[in-house]
């Protein structure tokens, strides 16, 4: 494990992203304290580094990023590449690791089952996986359903640049996204634990993210960082299905 220089968390936003952060790192601090003190990290679907895997690189994990889409792995090589952190097209044979992170990418396969018993064998006895999904039918799925039929960010754009100029919620200039990959998985907390007891894994832990946000609330009225708070402390006191986000802990089931 490298010598760690931890990165301060990025303001919080609708989407828990920085919730969602915190929860990652605290669970690979503590395999490190309690597992393994240096432990080898696969962050499949990485994107282009900068919503979660520059933490972790960060905390000095023997860090490994995968993606397909060339751009995103262009941009992670570029601003994150380090010595003990790669970012490659497929996952190397023969490697194994002690986490496996999937951030926001299972709602974007045809069969995440499939691809969470692939890589089933990548991961060492007693390792762990993490990662992040939407409620399939919480308020930000249904938001982003009433905004495809009526495209109301794009006309809030539209009227913005008029009036403002630029765009109501800031971007940064380059930053390259894999906007073509959309959902085609709509997880209730009942039908991701059957996908991941179909992969051979249990479920550890599930935490709420957020309560809701996407575009066009996060551009209105969920823009001030008090609200935004807000947001994301309720989502701590609700019921499972009331919440936007999730965030999960897997490991191994015992007769796998």
């Amino acid at each position: 494990m490298s010598e760690p220089h931890c990165l301060q968390l990025p303001a919080e936003d609708v989407y828990a992203t920085a919730k969602k952060i915190d929860f990652v790192l605290e669970r690979i601090r503590r395999y490190g304290q309690q597992v393994n003190p240096a432990p080898r990290v696969l962050d499949f679907g990485c994107g282009n580094g900068t919503a979660l895997g520059q933490y972790v690189i960060g905390e000095g994990a023997d860090y490994l990023g995968v993606d397909f889409h060339a751009p995103s792995l262009d941009y992670a090589r570029t601003h994150f590449g380090q010595p003990h952190a790669r970012f490659l097209p497929e996952v190397p044979a023969g490697e194994r690791f002690d986490i496996i992170i999937y951030s926001e990418v299972l709602e974007h396969l045809d069969d995440p089952a499939a691809i969470l018993r692939s890589h089933l064998p990548l991961l060492v006895p007693g390792g762990i996986v993490l990662g992040s999904i939407p409620n399939g039918y919480g308020l930000t799925e249904i938001e982003k359903y009433v905004d495809r039929k009526l495209h109301l960010y794009e006309a809030l754009r539209w009227v913005w640049r008029r009036l403002r100029g630029g765009e109501p919620v800031k971007q940064e200039a380059g930053l390259p996204y894999n906007y073509a990959s959309g959902h085609v998985q709509f997880f209730t907390r009942r039908s991701f634990e059957r996908t991941v007891r179909s992969a051979g894994l249990e479920l550890a832990e599930l935490r709420n993210g957020s309560v809701m946000g996407a575009d066009l609330s996060g551009a209105t009225f969920l823009r001030s960082q008090a609200l935004i708070a807000f947001n994301t402390k309720l989502a701590d006191y609700l019921p499972a299905w009331a919440a936007a986000t999730w965030h999960f802990a897997l490991h191994r089931a015992k007769e796998a």
